[in-house]
């Protein structure tokens, strides 16, 4: 029988944060952002991302805003309101209410078939300085043998 599945990564992998290095431990000060290098989705079937988001011990005043960044002309990508230098655009985006000195975990997926590069954005208006990481997965099907 041909093996026509999803075959998942066997691990998690850091996203690579805009700058250099992995998005491992980020502080991102109360209204402030971080973004993530391009992701390429090229030959992926699919595509999860899980987040760590752990909030200092300041009182919760708002949410933390999650954006997926579509590359809208191969040079520009999506933005969202708030993001320094960033204009307004109509990126995937949710929130998540940060809990006071804990971690909230969050997986959503990014479909390949809507997009072939985008980035990832973290907004904080938490009322707080938040510690992130972001780590992805992706799956491949094989060709029909």
């Amino acid at each position: 029988m041909p093996d026509t599945g999803y075959n998942w990564d066997t691990a998690w992998s850091f996203v690579q944060k805009s700058g250099t290095g992995d998005w491992e431990a980020l502080g991102i000060a109360d209204n402030a952002s971080a973004y993530s290098l391009p992701i390429a989705l090229d030959g992926k079937a699919a595509c999860i991302v899980g987040m760590d988001i752990a909030h200092d011990a300041t009182a919760v005043s708002g949410v933390v805003t999650i954006a997926v960044l579509g590359d809208a002309n191969g040079t520009n990508f999506e933005a969202i309101p708030g993001l320094a230098g960033a204009q307004v655009g109509a990126p995937y985006k949710f929130s998540i209410t940060p809990v006071v000195s804990d971690t909230v975990y969050v997986q959503f997926s990014i479909d390949p078939k809507y997009y072939d590069d985008c980035l990832i954005a973290i907004l904080d208006e938490g009322g707080g300085a938040i510690t992130t990481d972001v780590r992805i997965k992706y799956a491949t099907i094989p060709a029909a043998s």
